[in-house]
């Protein structure tokens, strides 16, 4: 393997293939001193071949891709040697790379970086790349995050292991107006925190920006608290809930009566497991998102921006929870809507009304008990202030026969 003074070389002239290098304000030096600056080697004259020659040239050229793919190669081979060193000296080195329109030299950044091990400081340039649109990179990037050690490292490791998605294509943000939602200004979809299939879509703004604002002028009620709105609200999220659990369980239990298709048919199989993951995944991916922890969330707010009758009921349709990421330091909110049909929730609504009728006749019931106690009670003390008032009436009347 080749020396870190040797890979420097090539790797420098590699960072050329980022787009847009970023420097965090904690600068230290980019690499040790290493002396007079080393001969090109085979790997440099590489990488600079394809970036003086096919940098601007179309993707179909067969012979700029070979020359590509193997700058890539090199480079990645370069991350992986600098991240063996476990020398923080050449974190920053690395950093640009999260810009690298290159797919497989985001993810080898992020392992390098969790082979030196990531400190509290460096969440400032992590904390972006934990939100890249590919998800293998973002998985690369948790597993960096898992090995370092500090408190604030821990917390964006808390934050993001929400995220369970795989692959290498990138995804793009989905569209908030598909789904009658407003977006609040500034704002930046994060894509390890939403999946519109059931119902949530999570962004953070700007420091300076206040959510909070934006959807109290839309909301038709609220602010709400979040325990305050769960209460208010009991009943109907109740009914939402035992909806979608009867929706997937009817769904995985169609599943359990398709013949799974011959594995050598890779298509089909891949299909037919990503429906089978997405019908256990969907009620996990739901309970996930809706878990604000304080400790990552502050005190959420909640603003009703849609409410509709449905059946006996008047339901929170389409809400918005504004928080504080205390991981990344911005404030942030999670739009919400309900994802199932009207009469999935009615068939629903039956079983809970019993219920509410059931509690609403022991609340009754308690109520009368209480006041009662309360009538005896009342009368006990009545009784004896009475008694007490007649003994000493007598002892007045005694002492007084007496002569006292």
């Amino acid at each position: 393997m080749k020396g870190p003074s040797v890979v420097l070389a090539s790797f420098i002239t590699g960072v050329l293939l980022i787009t847009s290098p970023f420097r965090p304000a904690h600068a230290e030096p980019a690499s040790p001193s290493s002396g007079s600056a080393p001969p090109l080697s085979p790997q440099t004259e590489t990488v600079k071949k394809y970036l003086e020659g096919c940098r601007n040239k179309p993707a179909k050229d067969a012979g700029c891709e070979k020359l590509r793919k193997d700058a890539v190669a090199i480079l990645q081979e370069d991350l992986r040697t600098l991240g063996s060193t476990a020398d923080r000296s050449y974190v920053l080195s690395i950093v640009p790379v999260f810009q690298s329109e290159e797919v497989e030299l985001r993810i080898a950044a992020a392992d390098a970086i969790g082979m030196i091990g990531p400190q509290d400081r460096d969440t400032e340039f992590l904390a972006p790349a934990t939100n890249d649109p590919v998800p293998d990179v973002r998985a690369a990037v948790v597993q960096a995050i898992g090995r370092g050690k500090g408190p604030a490292l821990t917390l964006l490791g808390q934050r993001v292991m929400s995220g369970r998605k795989t692959g290498l294509a990138p995804e793009i943000p989905p569209d908030a107006g598909k789904y009658a939602m407003p977006v609040a200004p500034d704002s930046t979809y994060l894509f390890y925190a939403g999946d519109p299939t059931v119902g949530r879509l999570s962004y953070v703004v700007k420091s300076t920006s206040d959510p909070a604002s934006f959807f109290k002028g839309k909301a038709k009620k609220g602010p709400f608290k979040l325990q305050e709105f769960k209460e208010t609200y009991r009943y109907q999220l109740q009914d939402e809930e035992e909806a979608l659990n009867r929706a997937q369980d009817a769904q995985a239990k169609q599943m359990e009566n398709v013949k799974p298709p011959d594995p050598t048919n890779t298509q089909a199989f891949t299909e037919y497991m990503g429906k089978m993951t997405s019908v256990a995944a969907g009620r996990t991916t739901r309970m996930l998102l809706d878990s604000y922890q304080p400790e990552l969330f502050n005190s959420p707010t909640v603003y009703v921006l849609e409410e509709r009758q449905i059946g006996q009921r008047s339901y929170p349709t389409r809400y918005v929870v504004v928080y504080h990421e205390q991981a990344l330091k911005k404030p942030g909110y999670r739009l919400s809507w309900t994802t199932v049909p009207d009469e999935a929730i009615k068939a629903a609504q039956i079983v809970s009304l019993k219920e509410e009728q059931q509690e609403q006749a022991m609340k009754k019931e308690h109520e009368t008990a209480k006041k009662k106690a309360e009538e005896l009670e009342a009368l006990t003390k009545k009784k004896d202030e009475a008694e007490k008032k007649k003994f000493k009436k007598g002892q007045a009347d005694l002492e007084k026969e007496l002569g006292f």
